[in-house]
């Protein structure tokens, strides 16, 4: 397979790309804020606050003092208002006349909008309530009144003490020409049934200028902004690369089989509970390592004591006459059958472990299975002074593989007579406990410590690191028991204190029907 050579981004580059981004997201809302809907937002506050003037307006229009309230208000929002008493065109307010030069309405540009008014109020008499409309209008030149427009005249000529010239006059004075206004119309009845008609006009000053600064400064905040981003990028992919590179290069160290690596991953928290985590693991590779080695030796040497004997007996057999005896013959047949079951053991545990093998659940009578197994346990050890004992109340079946099982059976008996105490003597126990059955293999041997016995089920464990060879069994026995029991999802565990034996255990769950058939 051809080696992949292509080099991923650095961090530093991504974190770069990701600010880059962030920044570039956060210009372009406030650019569409700023700018795009500048103009939009603007003359939505306006038509809102001209809105709320005439509201206010109304609120006052039938007090003693009202002129002065509503100046109040003008003045605040810089708004021209007119304000007409039912249908009399000439206004019962006006602040038109009060030398405003940026106001857009007087009572002469008014009359173009008497039919609109008109409109308006007999709307408001017809549903006994309000009625109102905005324009957006330009103000030209014929809308001005002249008047204001002389009475501006002569306060700028006391002002600048100087003669009157209409063209130096027209660049002091604010220009109407063309410019841009809201004038809202709002038609309301009041409680004594007269109406009153209230005209707020608002300038609406151009925003081209302001958003042609904004865009200038855009561009210069963009500029700092991706200085900034470039300085944050590196500093933050120094402080987030380093630890990093730091465990790489353990893990690197650790890939070669040197598990006394230590990992010191230090900034935050993800890259500290990384280190303790490869820490961790290489305390435990270290321990595999050191179990595997075990393993190994321990089952050469379980291979070369029968291969030994085997060749040893073979060869006295053909060069010593005489001693092609039974009894050679049946050592070497026994070597050869211990020699295999070793090896069927060994294939049996990475099939479990692989999940290769499946089980066939059937129902059988586990009681009488058992007492077969002890029944050929006797016919072995007639000889050898070990006793076993099967307690039980009446028989029972469960649903499981019987096969896998009796395996289960056997290979906790063989533990059992390899570690039993000088009594020898061991004691299998069947217990019933609602709907399942607890199966139990007893001895009364040293015993296994407290904080042993929870890696007793591993493969490559053992509890006396002075390897002795099983007398029975291949001495994989627990690793296959532990595998055979979880593929039946079987509860299972070991009861043991030094120098009080140990207890082996089980459960499975009860075929009722045919427990009770026998009960």
């Amino acid at each position: 397979m051809k080696a992949n050579n292509r080099k991923d981004t650095s961090i530093k580059w991504k974190i770069f790309g990701s600010l880059l981004v962030f920044i570039a997201i956060i210009i372009l809302v406030l650019w569409l804020f700023q700018v795009f809907f500048l103009e939009k937002f603007y003359v939505l506050i306006k038509s809102r606050s001209v809105k709320d003037a005439a509201s206010d307006i109304n609120q006052v229009i039938n007090n003693e003092n009202y002129k002065d309230e509503i100046d109040a208000i003008i003045k605040e929002n810089e708004f021209c208002v007119i304000v007409y008493e039912n249908e009399n065109e000439t206004p019962l307010y006006s602040s038109s006349g009060k030398g405003d030069p940026r106001c857009g309405i007087t009572e002469f540009s008014m009359k173009k909008h008497m039919d609109i008014i008109a409109k308006l109020q007999k709307e408001a008499k017809e549903h006994d309530g309000t009625a109102s409309t905005l324009l957006e209008e330009s103000a030209n030149k014929e809308d001005f009144n002249f008047k204001e427009e002389v009475e501006l005249t002569d306060r700028y000529h006391s002002i600048l003490n100087t003669p009157y010239d209409e063209k130096k006059l027209r660049k002091l004075l604010p220009s109407n020409k063309n410019a841009q206004m809201m004038t809202y119309i709002s038609v309301v009845m009041q409680a004594d049934k007269s109406i009153k008609t209230i005209v707020v006009n608002a300038q609406l000053t151009p925003v081209n200028a302001t958003i042609e600064t904004i865009q200038t400064q855009f561009l210069i905040i963009a500029v700092i902004l991706i200085l900034i981003a470039s300085l944050l990028a590196m500093y933050l992919s120094r402080k987030i690369a380093t630890p990093i590179i730091e465990i790489n290069d353990g893990a690197k160290i650790l890939a070669k089989g040197r598990y006394d690596v230590a990992f010191k991953g230090k900034g935050y928290l993800e890259i500290e509970e990384l280190s303790n985590t490869l820490n961790y693991a290489a305390k435990e590779l270290s321990k595999v390592e050191s179990l595997r080695r075990e393993l190994i030796a321990n089952m050469s040497h379980d291979l070369r004591t029968p291969l030994t004997m085997i060749s040893g007996y073979g060869e006295v057999m053909r060069d010593i006459p005489g001693e092609n005896t039974a009894e050679n013959v049946q050592i070497i047949i026994d070597e050869t059958k211990r020699l295999t079951n070793l090896v069927n053991d060994m294939l049996d545990l990475s099939k479990l472990q692989a999940g290769a093998q499946e089980i066939n659940s059937s129902s059988f009578n586990i009681t009488e299975e058992i007492e077969h197994i002890i029944a050929r346990y006797d016919k072995l050890l007639t000889n050898k002074d070990f006793t076993i004992q099967f307690q039980y109340d009446k028989p029972v079946f469960v649903k499981a593989d019987i096969i896998k099982i009796n395996q289960v059976i056997y290979n906790l008996i063989n533990n059992a007579i390899n570690y039993c105490g000088d009594d020898h003597k061991i004691y299998v126990r069947q217990l019933i406990e609602k709907d399942r059955v607890r199966i139990e293999v007893m001895d009364h041997g040293e015993g296994i410590e407290k904080e042993q016995l929870p890696y007793i089920w591993e493969r490559y464990y053992k509890v006396d690191k002075t390897h002795v060879r099983s007398k029975i069994g291949s001495g994989l026995g627990l690793s296959i028991v532990k595998a055979i029991l979880e593929l039946h999802k079987a509860e299972y565990g070991v009861i043991s204190k030094r120098g009080q034996g140990t207890t082996f255990w089980f459960t499975l769950p009860l075929c009722i029907a045919d427990h009770e058939k026998i009960a």
